[in-house]
């Protein structure tokens, strides 16, 4: 008899466990990732990508990372454009992502987001609600100072750095560097035309003396 009561609490007990819903509890584990097939995989961290860009002194629509002594470089007193891409990588949205732009020297800040420091040379702005997945560009211009304060007639290596950083203080850097030329190269004076630089006019020259010659006669004749 005892048996079979210890029987039945059993298949009571486990009824009632089956029937029940689960409850899991939140403990502060890291959260269970899925790949593209289903299978549970280590979710990536956090993370934060920035990437910085130059405009080519001579191409308004082509960013580079870098602009070497073997490009065409800025000149005195002319205005840089910068591209700052920052993408949130992860599976989380940020609430709130920090960009500080350092710039060099030969540049003074003429406008872009955020809070200018004129005394660090440096911007810093923020990106709010950066979602997973997407990036969120901003376009800073700054100005290259007159040609006293440059020694040399070309000047590269002009390093522009930019750091981003997320909830959890993880941050990322990049930077940008440029060419600035003091001087105009080459050839200063125009060369002195000679005959065949003329020659392709003669044709014109001789239709014009026809042209006069018959308008001459015209107003000669009652």
């Amino acid at each position: 008899m005892k048996s079979i009561k210890a029987i039945s609490l059993f298949l009571f007990a486990s009824a009632l466990l089956i029937g029940a819903p689960s409850v899991l509890a939140d403990y502060g584990e890291t959260p269970t990732c899925t790949n593209q097939y289903g299978n549970s995989v280590e979710c990536p961290p956090n993370r934060i990508v920035i990437d910085k860009k130059v405009r080519q002194a001579q191409n308004a629509y082509a960013f580079v990372e870098n602009i070497t002594s073997s490009d065409a470089a800025y000149s005195v007193g002319s205005e840089v454009e910068y591209d700052i891409a920052v993408t949130n990588t992860s599976n989380a949205n940020f609430p709130t992502v920090t960009v500080i732009d350092v710039f060099p020297e030969a540049v003074t800040f003429v406008s872009g987001p955020g809070r200018y420091e004129a005394a660090t040379n440096k911007l810093t702005y923020e990106i709010s609600d950066l979602k997973a997945g997407t990036t969120v560009h901003n376009r800073v211009l700054a100005r290259v100072k007159d040609a006293s304060f440059f020694k040399n007639d070309l000047v590269c290596d002009l390093v522009n750095t930019a750091t981003a950083t997320g909830p959890g203080g993880q941050s990322d850097q990049d930077t940008a560097s440029m060419c600035v030329q003091t001087k105009v190269m080459g050839v200063t004076t125009l060369p002195v035309a000679g005959f065949e630089d003329y020659a392709y006019m003669l044709p014109f020259f001789a239709l014009a003396v026809i042209g006069f010659g018959i308008l001459a006669k015209g107003a000669i004749l009652p």
